[in-house]
């Protein structure tokens, strides 16, 4: 660290970037990519680059609430501890739960899991990493012995053929991405496969996109694992000397995939032609690295579909060397720090199991006689026993599982009937908070102070630089105060994040099995400043306490006799669709999770503003479905209302939506709606891509935006709306089905806030009106019964409350007008698709380099790179097909 810059790690994905910002303890800054972590060296994606617009206290919560009010900590934490031990007594540990999140830091994962599994003698704690990498783990363990990813990032730069699948790496680990787009220029010969069902970003840089029949991924690595075989590819030598059962595993592959390979590729849904190029460059490239990550692991069958590229590389010999490797790619910031502390249901801390050896270390280390001796109920599982009514209390930390867990309705109907629920969180609105009984103000990004592990096992700071606000606490704080209270003072008297992480570094020497990994040996006695001062470094470390890239290098395993498990699989497959669509869900470039944060960044709204479902156009034709218009997504499960989107590289039959839209941001949003609760049977982890859907359009008799701090309800009744920040103001997208545009406006001038200039049209077929300049409170309206109004928010946002702007130049210029630039392509510089196109216009020969140097266009964070080189490219198609013809 220097004097002037504070190093600490970006809140966002499992990459884990370093991030530097200003030692001011101001609230208004701007953050930089760490030239020196190992994770990003320097680079930043665009929602790292926006993290200093996530600090402004907006929608912050501040004090704890018990029963709505707002009370003293003393006060929640008595009720909380008094609530517990009543519970405990009358209905024993486990009528107890705990749901905690990827977002906390590993201190807080480890008091949490030390209170639960450790003094309260309840399992029945998980984490929603369980939503995202758990099928990943449990290959890992059953594999190789232990949840231990065996690669890191160099790999996947130095290998010779990577291989993406269920991964659109470009949109949700951009800075991995953009490391491995620069590998890929510096040297040319490198191949990339992307194996997705949907046209991504990602596929659309690749060498090869098998756009694969989704569910099949597990049938098409069995194939490859039996060409291997029949061309005799398979490292021999390695096999026999440090693994087993890998004739079993054969054999169950060549079943599985069967003996045609034409009758495998259209079992697939792939061109032969492409599925055997697939497999050449599988036989004639050793450095071969397979990256995977939701596609793969939200899935009935992720467990398997995971052990199947395991499989194949520990059959080829490829594992643990430079540029060969089967690496699972975490989604959260600390899901593998969760996970090193017991962060799952199913382990206890330090990669350790629910054995009698384990369990009885764990009780000698913590001196914790009440230790759980059982896995506890895992997420979806958790929260059907709460809906029966077996969880008494319930305290949710750093998460909101309304929206993301599987089938809502029914998790609603859990946390309406748990006795005592109990939210941790940073934000006064969510799905979630309107059901608990005491909320806990914790301290966010910037503020709260600890470690984070990436997803190649790099141990990172998280660095707080902002004093807290109002009464916010550290949530390993809050459940330390609990413990105490339960007459467990000794057990919980910590001085800070310090001495918690000294406590699980030793833990994690404490007993250890011989073959384990996991051990954090050279930050067993680190002083508080050693602490504060701790560089990023990646676990496991040699005798001389530097870090090991790599696992399993020796071919020693961390299995019982050291030797890697072949497992033969055969993953299922999900149910056909019939006359309904296969809906898929995932991430959107600029946005993360539930929009906690990035929903309050103007700017990251812009790049997809809308909660779209998205459809080929002959799937949207043969259901009467109309590009823009409202539509209704509906199974047995539930409903949840989006924008219709048509892309002709969507694959026919399927459907895609973003995960992140909840009801804070959309009516009648989210996903997590129609998901069914189908679990694998061994992770727990949800399917989450393969909800089957009927979609049918609304009927809508007015549409309308609103623009101003607060949504009226004469303006909500009736409507189904979408919300973005604009900044200072919301941006309402307004639907209504059953009032009209006349009855709307009436309605509205009876009771707007202050007198505004109106404007209408002589048939009454809109309508404007905007509070006069420096007014408050302030507001902008346009309703129109023929099209959506879709305002420029770059206008906007320059104008709002403008004295030089008059309400005729509002009401009759940009606001109103359907955006003219096209798209938002660089979030980071504001060039819309219309800039590109017009430069290229008037540039004919120019190319992507003369694109970025004249509008800077992925010259910040990249993360737009594909978008624009995509476009530059089109372009240039375009012109030829126009001078051809």
């Amino acid at each position: 660290m220097t004097d002037r810059r504070l190093h600490t790690t970006c809140a966002y994905c499992g990459v884990g970037c370093g991030v530097e910002i200003p030692r001011s303890g101001d609230r208004d800054i701007q953050v930089s990519g760490l030239a020196d972590h190992p994770a990003n060296q320097g680079r930043l994606c665009v929602k790292g680059t926006h993290l200093g617009e996530i600090l402004p206290l907006q929608q912050r919560l501040l004090r704890p609430k018990l029963a709505g009010k707002t009370v003293s900590w003393d006060t929640a934490l008595d009720f909380i501890s008094q609530t517990i031990d009543r519970v405990r007594t009358e209905t024993g540990p486990d009528s107890l739960g705990f749901y905690l999140s990827g977002q906390l830091l590993t201190e807080d994962y480890y008091v949490a899991n030390k209170l639960a599994k450790g003094f309260l003698g309840t399992a029945n704690l998980d984490t929603n990493s369980r939503l995202c990498m758990s099928s990943a783990v449990a290959a890992y363990q059953q594999s190789l012995g232990e949840d231990a990813v065996p690669g890191c990032y160099n790999d996947l730069e130095q290998a010779d053929l990577v291989i993406l699948v269920g991964s659109n790496l470009a949109w949700a680990h951009p800075v991995l991405f953009q490391r491995l787009q620069a590998a890929r220029k510096a040297r040319p010969q490198m191949r990339l496969v992307v194996i997705d069902p949907r046209a991504t970003d990602t596929s659309r840089a690749a060498d090869l996109h098998l756009p694969l029949k989704p569910g099949t991924d597990g049938r098409l690595f069995n194939g490859a694992l039996a060409w291997l075989a029949d061309n005799n590819v398979l490292d021999t030598d390695f096999i026999d000397h440090h693994t087993q059962q890998f004739e079993d595993t054969l054999a169950a592959a060549r079943h599985h995939a069967g003996a045609n390979w034409a009758a495998l590729a259209d079992d697939c849904g792939l061109a032969l032609v492409d599925l055997l190029q697939f497999f050449d460059w599988l036989t004639t490239t050793p450095k071969t690295v397979t990256a995977w990550s939701m596609g793969i692991n939200q899935s009935r069958s992720g467990v398997a579909k995971s052990q199947a590229i395991i499989n194949l590389h520990l059959a080829t010999g490829r594992i643990s060397k430079v540029g060969a490797t089967p690496f699972s790619i975490t989604g959260q910031p600390n899901a593998m720090g969760g996970r090193e502390v017991g962060g799952l249901a199913n382990q206890l801390a330090s990669h350790r199991g629910f054995t009698e050896t384990d369990c009885n270390a764990v009780t000698r280390f913590w001196n914790a006689p009440n230790l759980a001796r059982k896995p506890g109920l895992k997420a979806v599982d958790l929260f059907e026993a709460a809906a029966r009514g077996e969880i008494k209390v319930l305290w949710i930390m750093a998460t909101n599982p309304l929206a993301s867990l599987p089938d809502a309705n029914r998790v609603r109907e859990a946390l309406a009937r748990v006795e005592t629920v109990i939210v941790s969180d940073v934000v006064t609105d969510n799905d979630t908070l309107a059901y608990a009984d005491v909320i806990l103000p914790a301290l966010a990004w910037g503020e709260k102070d600890g470690t984070v592990t990436n997803s190649e096992r790099c141990l990172s700071r998280q660095r707080g630089f902002l004093l807290p606000p109002g009464d916010a606490k550290p949530d390993w704080w809050a459940m330390a105060e609990v413990g105490k209270r339960l007459g467990y003072e000794a057990a919980f008297n910590y001085s800070g994040p310090a001495a918690i992480f000294a406590e699980h570094a030793a833990m994690s020497v404490f007993e250890s099995a011989p073959n384990r990994q996991f051990g954090l040996q050279p930050l067993t006695n680190l002083t508080p400043r050693e602490y504060d001062n701790l560089a990023p470094s990646q676990w496991p470390y040699d005798a001389e306490g530097r870090s090991r890239a790599r696992l399993f290098g020796d071919g020693r395993f961390a299995t019982a006799n050291g030797r890697a498990r072949f497992v033969p699989v055969a993953p299922a497959e999900p149910d056909a669709a019939g006359k309904q669509l296969r809906l898929n869900t995932g991430r959107l470039r600029d946005q993360w999770h539930s929009m906690t944060r990035t929903g309050l960044v103007s700017r990251l709204g812009q790049h997809r503003p809308d909660f779209c479902l998205t459809l080929h156009p002959a799937d949207a034709a043969e259901r009467d479905l109309l590009e823009g218009q409202p539509v209704r997504v509906t199974n047995a499960f539930g409903r949840f209302v989006a924008v219709l989107a048509l892309d002709s590289s969507q694959r026919r039959g399927d459907a895609f939506a973003p995960m992140h839209w909840n009801e804070t941001f959309a009516a009648a949003g989210g996903v997590a709606r129609v998901i069914p609760p189908v679990v694998d049977p061994q992770s727990g982890q949800p399917e989450s891509k393969h909800a089957l859907v009927s979609v049918e359009p609304m009927s809508i008799s007015c549409a309308g935006t609103y623009v101003a701090e607060h949504l009226p309800e004469t303006l909500a009744r009736g409507a189904v709306w979408f919300k973005r920040s604009l900044g200072a103001q919301w941006l309402w997208t307004l639907f209504y089905t059953n009032r009209t545009l006349s009855d709307i406006s009436e309605h509205w001038q009876s009771v707007a806030p202050n007198t505004g200039i109106t404007l209408t049209d002589s048939e009454q077929h809109w309508f404007q009106q905007a509070s006069p300049s420096g007014q408050t409170p302030s507001y902008w309206l346009g309703l129109s019964d023929r099209q959506r109004p879709v305002p420029d928010t770059d206008w906007l946002q320059q104008h709002w409350q403008n004295d030089e702007v008059s309400l005729e130049d509002w009401l009759t210029g940009k606001p109103g007008e359907a955006n003219p630039r096209g798209d938002l392509i660089c979030t980071c510089y504001s060039v819309y698709e219309r800039d590109i196109e017009n430069y290229l216009t008037r540039h004919s020969e120019a190319g992507l380099a003369e694109v970025q140097r004249a509008l800077k266009c992925s010259t910040q964070c990249g993360s737009c790179l594909e978008e624009v080189s995509g476009l530059v490219q089109a372009c240039k198609v375009a012109a030829v097909t126009v001078e051809t013809a």
